[in-house]
Order: C-alpha cells, then structure tokens, then sequence
C-alpha cells in the first residue's frame, strides 16, 4: 500500500515535543488470547440475546461468558500474510432483532454482511453471507459505522489508501420489510488527486455545529443543508501522512476549537495538532505537539475512560506487522498503551497496558474495542491483528 510523504501546506507548524511519564499503568490487566491468526478487524455486542457481551472476530466469534469460539465464516488470504478483512461491525441489518455481522475487505469492492441464524442454530454451520453494497472501489484502509447525520442510524463510510477513489458515503436505510439498503452519497470526486487518503475521522472541526470529514489531504466541510445535500468543501490545510483509522477531533486544552489527535500507522509517531484562531479567510491554522515517538504503527486510536476518573483516555499501541514487517519499527517490542490528558500544563502521562517481544503479545490491529465485559465496573480493551485477537481485562486499581 503506498503512501505519500509528509507535506506541510497551510498550517503554523511549531515542534513541541511535550515531557511525560512512561510507567507501568497503575490499573492491573490480564491478557487472554482468543485466537492467533491474521484477523485484523472486530467487534463487540451480545450475539446470541443472552445479555452478556460477545466478540466477533474475523472467521470466528466467542460466546460470552467462556468465549467459546465458533465458527461465523470463511475469509480469503492475500499478499504476504494478510486477511480480507479491514473492519467489522455489529448492526441487525435484516431487522429480526439480533446482531448481524457487516465487514469489508482491504481490496475487495463488496461489502458484505453476515446474517444471524439466532439463538439454537450456531451449531448448523457458517453464516449466510448477502450483499450490502457494491462500492465500485477497491483499495480500502478501514472503514467506520458513523452517524454522520445525528438521525440515530449509523452511516457506512469507507476509507481508501488511494488518493484518487471518491470519498464516498453509504446512507443505511430501513425499508417497510425491515431490512436496510444502502445508497451512495460521493463526499468528492477525484478532481484534486487526493479525494481520499489513508486515515479518516469524525467531528465539527470548524463550529459550526456539523460534522465535518478529516483524512491524510485536510478535511470536508458539510455543506450547511446536511450531509447528503450536494459535495462538501475540500480544504487542504495540512497533511497527516499515514494518519490514523480514526482520526480524533477533540477539544483538548477547553479552548473552545476542536483539536486533532492521530498517529502515523507505518512509522513511529503519535501527535496531536492544537487548532489555533482562523486566518481571516477562514483557513484553518494548527500547532503540531509530539506526544510520543517511542512506538511505531500506531494505526488505530480509541478515547474511552477506562481508569474511571470521569475523563477519556487516548489508547493505541502497535499494529503488528502493518506492511508485513516492511514498517519502521516492524520487529520493536509489541506495546498496546494509554495516556492520560493533563489538561492544566498540556502533557500526557503513558501507562503501559502490555508489551512483548514482536508477535508474542496483543497489538491493536485495525480496530479497538473497548467495553466492559465481564461486568466489573472497569472497561476491558479487545484488539484483533497479526499477533492474534486479545481480551485485555482491565481489573481495576
């Protein structure tokens, strides 16, 4: 997958290498392995009706309380050791009232998803697999279950490593049979080369109560009829080489403008850009602040309160073998971490979760889930990739 080199346009670029601790985290964790396979994307809900939250997982899912696994599908292999499996998602598509599986590939243009047989039919073989959307591109990075506009339902939104694919966004509908379809809003066309990029998030970076669509090239403004009424507005005010699957938007020092966080996916680097005040054509001006360059491919970020103090924490960690160990950094210890925000002097505190030598240990794959599943009171941190699908139980202080 290739990627384009950093290019600063637009944007006040101060280096701040901010000081923190690094500490084993004051919480006590226990590391359990589901699986070890190749699986990069999970998810996280009650499958069977129980009550009790389950895991999916790539070709398997793990039924709670024991996590017994199961077998859900069959993914196809490609390239070197990967999976087609990107992302996963938890939603009742067919609208019967249980959990069904949607999941996309890195190549694939399909989006599939898995229907549920219900409670007593696990046993009688694999999901059946239909449809949701073809999406006419391939080169896919992640992809997101977000609502975009605030109707409730989530929207499907792909993001591709390839400038030049149309960022595109699947409205998800429900029909009188109660099942959903999918229909295409394109966000961009590919007049500028750099429609998409690798790294995508969410959130109203510019206050004016919308949503806006950062990535790798800038950031989309909603246009001010809503998400679906016509192209958004391209701005190239930076660029985060890399960045991240999410991307954070934050307001972190209570400034009243919201901030970014995101970490570099295939080298070491994990940042948060300050939002500064606008120039006076509306252009948007940032200050780039280091918050750690000890860990590499740091591909996925979650912001959840998982030491219980009333405040989220940034969790991320290394994603084993990104580029099949072709990625700076490919063969360091494998780290999954969190860092505290100290908002009064603007630093992060890190807290080690788990580390081990490369592919001994949990990594954070493409996706973070972070629940409470055993019922504790403390959020646990579930992460799928090449080193394997984990549990990390957070056991509290």
């Amino acid at each position: 997958m290739k990627h384009t080199p950093l290019i600063l346009s637009l944007c006040v670029f101060v280096w701040n290498a901010i000081p923190q601790g690094n500490a084993a985290s004051p919480l006590k964790w226990r590391v359990q392995q589901l699986r070890k396979d190749n699986n990069e994307g999970l998810a996280v809900g009650d499958i069977d009706g129980d009550g009790k939250l389950d895991v999916t997982s790539g070709e398997f899912w793990y039924q709670a309380p024991n996590f017994k696994q199961r077998k859900l599908r069959e993914i196809l292999p490609f390239g070197a050791d990967y999976m087609q499996n990107n992302s996963e998602h938890l939603m009742d598509v067919d609208g019967d009232g249980d959990l069904d599986v949607i999941s996309g590939g890195f190549t694939l243009m399909n989006v599939d998803w898995f229907e549920n047989p219900g409670a007593g039919n696990y046993d009688r073989g694999l999901w059946t697999v239909h449809q949701l959307v073809d999406t006419g591109t391939g080169h896919n990075e992640a992809t997101f279950l977000h609502d975009i506009d605030g109707d409730g339902t989530p929207e499907y939104i792909e993001n591709s490593w390839n400038p030049q694919n149309p960022m595109q966004i699947f409205r998800l509908v429900r029909g009188s049979d109660g099942k959903m379809s999918a229909e295409k809003h394109v966000v961009s066309e590919v007049a500028n080369r750099m429609s998409n990029g690798h790294g995508l998030g969410f959130g109203d970076l510019n206050g004016d109560g919308k949503q806006d669509l950062i990535y790798q090239h800038g950031w989309y403004e909603q246009p001010e009829a809503g998400p679906f009424a016509g192209a958004w507005i391209y701005h190239h005010d930076f660029d985060l080489p890399h960045a991240s699957c999410p991307i954070l938007i934050v307001d972190l020092n209570r400034d009243g403008h919201s901030d970014i966080i995101w970490s570099d996916g295939h080298s070491y680097g994990l940042y948060w850009h300050e939002q500064l005040e606008p120039q006076s054509n509306g252009v948007t001006t940032w200050r780039q602040h280091l918050i750690d360059k000890r860990f590499s491919q740091g591909h996925s970020l979650a912001w959840e309160d998982i030491d219980n103090d009333g405040q989220p924490e940034l969790i991320t960690g290394k994603r084993y073998y990104a580029h099949s160990g072709n990625d700076s950094g490919a063969h360091d210890d494998i780290t999954v971490q969190y860092y505290n925000w100290i908002p009064q002097n603007q630093t992060w505190t890190k807290h080690l979760i788990s580390t081990a030598p490369a592919g001994k240990g949990p990594g954070i794959g493409l996706q973070i889930r972070v629940h409470d599943l055993d019922g504790n009171g403390w959020k646990d941190v579930i992460v799928p990739g090449k080193s394997g699908t984990h549990i990390i139980w957070n056991k509290g202080k």
